[in-house]
């Protein structure tokens, strides 16, 4: 592969935390709250230690591959040509309708935050064709793009955080007694829904990192670093809005923000908070298309590596890019008609459907590998 379109895991991982931002701020910490209570604050820091261990497990598949394979290609040897095929023509159906459920939240939040009279047709297909251009390009380009907007973004959010936390009622909080350990447990599963969906989706993109790099140590790092972060959020909202109204927010972060005031100024800043998140929902959305298909084209034994094609190229099946798009925005029109509908998608089908594949389906991929001895 030619060496202009390697990255390392430190550049996956930073692409892994600006795409993760998107589902947090949608169902943290409201998800958290409505098992947990005002307990909720520590859900992320137990988070924090049980996905470790799945980290570790993605580092010991992952650990198992040859040069230029990612998890495409370590589930087709895992489970040979025939089954490894079927499965990775029925992996892009989940990836495609989370991508499509990414573009239809993404324009809901836009409609519920800054434009009330608008349809979210005209969000949803414009964030999938941008998606698009950046799903035909190479997996670099999406790296390179979330190296520039961290800084930004985690500038922008630690600020919020920062003004936020002096209006922090410690009554929102405490006391937390040994009787609130079980619901913490229950209070981890929005974030562990969040952080497993982008620790396997950067996965896809091992193929190109060099393996001598070994993503556990920074991505250990990362992983503690965001549950910290993740629990400051869940202190600022917790602490300012109390557990009751929280659980009943449908974006806690962006009432959060509307509530601020900077510099004893009383402009509001919220559309331009909502407005910069554009970049992880664009993130988010093109890394499941790219994934979605990587897949598709490896399943119909083409080798899909990007080398440098123009966009409009549809050579080596580069269709399938066009036809995942297409599919994730039809997704995205058809899904969650009315605000119920979109209640029940965000908080109990997809994190169901996030939590099978990343729990059930990837270990039983590796152990049947590994009973395969293909692993």
């Amino acid at each position: 592969m030619n060496s202009k379109h390697v990255y390392n895991w430190r550049q996956l991982i930073a692409l892994a935390f600006v795409a993760l931002l998107s589902p947090s701020l949608r169902i943290f910490p409201t998800g958290s709250v409505q098992l947990a209570g005002r307990a909720a604050w520590l859900s992320a820091l137990a988070a924090g230690l049980l996905m470790l261990l799945y980290l570790r497990f993605l580092c010991l598949f992952l650990g198992t591959r040859r040069e230029g394979e990612g998890l495409a290609e370590l589930t087709l040897r895992a489970l040979g040509q025939k089954t490894g095929r079927a499965a990775l023509v029925l992996i892009p159906l989940w990836l495609l309708l989370y991508a499509g459920f990414v573009l239809r939240s993404g324009a809901d939040r836009f409609i519920t935050t800054i434009f009330p009279l608008s349809s979210p047709g005209v969000f949803t297909v414009t964030m999938g064709l941008v998606s698009l251009i950046a799903a035909l390009g190479s997996a670099r380009s999406l790296v390179r793009v979330a190296r520039l907007a961290l800084p930004a973004l985690l500038g922008i959010l630690l600020l919020i955080l920062a003004f936020a936390l002096f209006k922090v009622e410690k009554l929102n909080l405490l006391p937390v007694t040994v009787a609130d350990a079980g619901p913490v447990l229950l209070g981890t599963l929005p974030v562990i829904d969040v952080l497993s969906a982008v620790c396997y989706l950067i996965c896809f993109l091992a193929g190109p990192a060099p393996k001598e790099e070994g993503p556990f140590r920074s991505g250990a790092r990362a992983l503690l670093g965001t549950c910290l972060l993740l629990t400051a959020l869940c202190v600022a909202v917790v602490g300012s809005f109390g557990a009751e109204l929280t659980g009943r927010l449908t974006r806690p972060f962006f009432s959060l923000v509307r509530n601020l005031v900077f510099f004893n100024s009383l402009e509001r800043i919220e559309a331009l908070v909502v407005t910069l998140w554009v970049l992880p929902d664009f993130l988010l959305t093109s890394l499941l298309l790219f994934a979605a298909q990587f897949c598709l084209r490896l399943a119909l034994g083409e080798t899909p590596a990007y080398h440098g094609e123009k966009r409009l190229d549809l050579s080596c099946r580069r269709w399938v890019v066009w036809a995942c798009a297409a599919a994730a925005i039809g997704c995205g029109l058809l899904i969650a008609p009315d605000p119920e509908s979109m209640s029940f998608w965000s908080e109990k089908l997809i994190p169901g459907l996030n939590m099978l594949f990343a729990f059930v389906v990837l270990p039983a991929i590796w152990a049947a590998g590994r009973l395969r001895k293909k692993l």
